[in-house]
């Protein structure tokens, strides 16, 4: 092993080590922005009448490309992944909506696949 090669390991590992905690940081404060917003979005789904599809809105401390009412459900829909898969958060006080991962009370999480 060569002095550079010596040199630059250790470099290499803190890059990945910071890169990993950066992706960890930002994950974790999507969830404390939900939590800190899911007050003022369950306000807003209440309130939101039948079809009816709102743009563009920042809700609380979140951003959404829409909020719409689909029946019982208000989907809040963020944007897309980098790989093409859109997200959101669906309000449902009624009933677990398909292919969604259980938030806290009414609240889920959805992706939708952009690949099938």
């Amino acid at each position: 092993m060569t002095e550079r090669t010596r040199v630059r390991r250790p470099a290499y590992l803190a890059a990945a080590l910071l890169a990993a905690i950066l992706i960890g940081a930002l994950l974790f404060a999507e969830e404390l922005r939900f939590a800190h917003s899911s007050g003022d979005m369950a306000a807003v789904a209440r309130t939101l009448g039948e079809g009816v599809e709102l743009r563009d809105q920042s809700i609380g401390s979140l951003s959404f490309e829409f909020v719409r009412r689909e029946e019982q459900q208000v989907y809040f829909y963020r944007g897309k992944y980098w790989d093409g898969d859109g997200y959101g958060y669906v309000w449902s006080p009624g009933s677990r909506p398909s292919d969604v991962r259980h938030l806290m009370g009414p609240w889920y999480k959805f992706r939708d696949d952009a690949h099938q």
